[in-house]
């Protein structure tokens, strides 16, 4: 920037005295400094896109397919774009990821763009509450020293804004970042477990905001922090905490189901149970419309939610009984469930959501993909009363095949296009990973994807979990195999495989046997084969646990050798995990790109893999915000799996990512320029060595013809399947120019090669 700086100040008579060769000197260096960073950024450049139509497995269409999955949502509504609807806001505690959609004549659309709206230090979990009664909600979230707290600060027909409030700590002193209460001998930390959820609620019915937690350290009891804004300001506009109790209720959680009432205390814990050992939810509402304030509660190493029923008033509560809740269809997770009282059906009174208020899984035959629980509110917003509705809120409306999903492309019955596949963590039906089959019923330049099966080739039988799926020919037959990466139940190992494929048109796995590549490697470690030095044969990255891609070259019949432990100088990394790796030439220039993405995700591409000496030049800010008028580097869920497929653009391919919450985003090219109706061959490598192999692949389906530069034909017409890659032996052709011609639909094209 200094240096464009410096030309920027040459003057006008500066420019005169100088001579035509500094002229020439000093217009490329502008060229390059202002022009080049934009070329550069240009080349990849897309859109969230939600305009290819799916159908699900009911034959019906998704509304929002590619809106990216839900596990562990924590629900709030709010006025994201100032049209005085709410909105929804979910923060999944599995991605550490705000999920936003807007309100569109009472249904609710996947947008994007606002996520980036929100701070970036949002923990654990959200709670929207308008603390400062200006009729726009205000931001409660975790910090590892307690909560933050952020004041909706967001001006009319403006975006959503926030600014952090800063709680006052004594005369001459600085502010705490974190929100503070009084305790018994001055002001402390609100201190939370990182897995609490907090009730942050009018408690005592003056206007101002109160809060409900469970105890930081000690038994399991509930605390009750008094906001004095109204008492001592006649105002809601402060937040200044006393701590009341420690005990509120009377009621003591011992075990998971199992409560001490009036104040007594637990038995003797058995096995050194530690007393909050896992962290605790409340809700605190008027469950049964008698105005005082009831508890709904539950424990991270409960399944069910328990109502703790207050039977005093809430000034003076008394709880003497638990019951799971709701009666008639009780909350059941496998672990820790949470509740959320907000309205989700635009009906004006608040709904019951429930979902596990978990960062991680914990059991194997968790099922992500239904584990946001409705309960519709048929009583009022005063006397609540919940009929089960659905299992599956928001997630019947998109792909959501559990967690891991990881989407792969390949023309599965020979007819030109590509079909997705989705491979995940496990399937609930069978307790071991399978292969979602979508096929494309659309066209080369209209998809649209057609649920087919929950278990392609009944990959479910083989044995194995954690499976992460690519289709690469493997065994250099010039047929297209199905390599994976997975865990198996015998001996918990996780290891590379592959399954041969028998027909050259399609794919056909049937009776193929899971042939072990003898490669092993953490549970959460990534590997992706590709070609990379031209020998026809596919090499190997592997993304390490410890940020690290390392490059492993295939020595032939599938032996391979760690070549690059630190490929283009990406190696360990306290701030990188587990990379997931992609290659493709994303922008057209007939050469490789390199696609990564980490923990964080986010998306990095380092242009023309073959000539990069490192990542210096790598871009993120490649997707497009269309309420920033620019382009962000977009969290897409936190561990992504990224994969291209030419669907649109012939001539570059689009970019489909899976993610920790079971879904799949689509991430178009949106540089209009790059719009081409011509198929594309790419040959590869030009020149290419005699001893060596020469590489096709075209973006769509075709037909390829070798002749000699006489014109003698030397095979015969080969068919070749779109986006797949095809090698041809060299060893039989002399040294010289040849040619390749195409056919695509009766057009033919030629392209020129050397042998030397």
């Amino acid at each position: 920037m200094y240096l464009i700086y410096l030309a920027s100040k040459i003057t006008v008579k500066r420019w005169q005295t100088l001579s035509k060769q500094k002229i020439l000197i000093v217009r490329p260096l502008l060229f390059f400094l202002l022009v080049l960073p934009l070329i550069t950024r240009a080349q990849f450049t897309y859109v969230l896109d939600q305009s290819i139509s799916v159908k699900g497995q009911n034959g019906d269409l998704l509304p929002m397919p590619w809106a990216g999955g839900i596990n562990a949502a924590q629900h709030n509504t709010l006025d994201l774009n100032g049209d005085s609807k709410m909105d929804l806001v979910l923060f999944d505690r599995m991605a550490n990821k705000v999920i936003t959609y807007l309100n569109k004549n009472n249904q609710y659309i996947y947008a994007p763009e606002y996520e980036s709206l929100f701070p970036d230090d949002v923990t654990n979990w959200i709670l929207l509450r308008d603390y400062n009664c200006d009729g726009k909600k205000d931001l409660f979230t975790g910090d590892v020293l307690g909560m933050k707290v952020y004041m909706n600060v967001t001006e009319p027909s403006q975006n959503l804004a926030w600014q952090q409030y800063s709680f006052y700590v004594g005369p001459g002193l600085p502010k705490s970042p974190v929100l503070l209460t009084k305790g018994f001998s001055g002001l402390i930390n609100l201190q939370l477990q990182y897995d609490d959820l907090p009730s942050i609620t009018d408690v005592d019915g003056d206007g101002d905001l109160d809060i409900m937690c469970m105890r930081f350290v000690g038994n399991g009891t509930a605390e009750f922090h008094q906001n004095f804004s109204k008492e001592r300001y006649g105002t809601c506009d402060s937040l200044v905490f006393e701590r009341m109790t420690q005990i509120w209720g009377g009621f003591t959680e011992c075990l998971c189901g199992q409560f001490a009432f009036d104040t007594t205390s637990c038995p003797p814990p058995t096995g050194g149970r530690v007393q909050h050992a896992g962290g605790k939810s409340i809700l605190a509402i008027d469950i049964d419309g008698d105005h005082d304030l009831d508890l709904l509660f539950s424990e991270a190493t409960c399944t069910n939610i328990e109502l703790l029923r207050n039977q005093g008033t809430t000034a003076s509560p008394i709880i003497l009984t638990h019951e799971n809740f709701p009666a008639s269809k009780p909350i059941n997770f496998y672990i820790y469930p949470a509740i959320y009282y907000e309205d989700v059906d635009f009906d004006g009174v608040s709904d019951l959501i429930a979902t596990p208020n978990i960062y991680a899984r914990a059991y194997f035959n968790s099922d992500l993909s239904a584990s946001n629980w409705l309960y519709k509110n048929t009583g009022t917003q005063q006397s609540p009363s919940f009929t089960f509705v659905k299992t599956n809120f928001l997630q019947d409306k998109m792909i959501d095949v559990g967690d891991n999903s990881v989407p792969a492309f390949a023309d599965y019955d020979g007819d030109g296009d590509q079909d997705m596949f989705i491979s995940q963590y496990t399937s609930l039906t069978t307790y071991g990973s399978a292969i979602a089959l979508y096929e494309n019923t659309g066209d080369l330049d209209n998809p649209a994807f057609t649920f087919k099966t929950a278990d392609y080739a009944s990959f479910s039988t083989r044995g194995f979990f954690n499976a992460k799926i690519q289709f690469a020919d493997i065994n250099g037959d010039n047929k297209t195999d199905l390599f994976f990466s997975a865990t198996d139940f015998t001996k918990n190992l996780t290891k590379l495989y592959y399954i041969p494929n028998q027909n050259g048109v399609r794919l056909d796995f049937t009776n193929q046997p899971t042939i072990d590549l003898n490669m092993t490697l953490s549970a959460d470690e990534n590997a992706y084969a590709y070609d990379m030095n031209f020998d026809g044969r596919q090499d190997l990255f592997i993304g390490r646990s410890n940020g690290a891609i390392e490059y492993w070259e295939n020595q032939g019949t599938l032996t391979f050798s760690l070549t690059n432990p630190a490929f283009l100088g990406i190696g360990s990394s306290l701030s990188r995990q587990n990379p997931s790796i992609s290659i493709a030439d994303l922008d057209g220039d007939g050469k490789k790109d390199f696609l990564y993405v980490d923990q964080t995700g986010k998306i990095k591409i380092v242009s023309d893999v073959r000539s990069a000496k490192d990542v210096s030049g790598q871009v993120s800010d490649i997707i497009r915000n269309t309420l920033l008028n620019g382009y962000e580097s977009h969290d897409l869920g936190s561990r992504v799996w990224a994969t291209t497929a030419t669907l649109f653009d012939r001539n570059r391919p689009s970019i489909v990512v899976g993610n920790i919450l079971g879904g799949v985003q689509f991430l178009r090219n949106d540089d209009s320029d790059s719009l081409s109706d011509e198929p594309v061959a790419e040959l590869y490598p030009i020149p290419v060595l005699q001893s060596n192999s020469l590489q096709i692949m075209l973006s769509e389906r075709g037909t390829v013809q070798l002749f000699s530069a006489l014109g003698q034909q030397l095979n015969e017409g080969t068919v070749l399947q779109g986006n797949q890659v095809y090698t041809f032996k060299m060893a039989t052709f002399a040294p010289g120019v040849y040619i390749a011609r195409f056919t695509f639909n009766k057009k033919t094209f030629s392209k020129r090669f050397v042998v030397y």
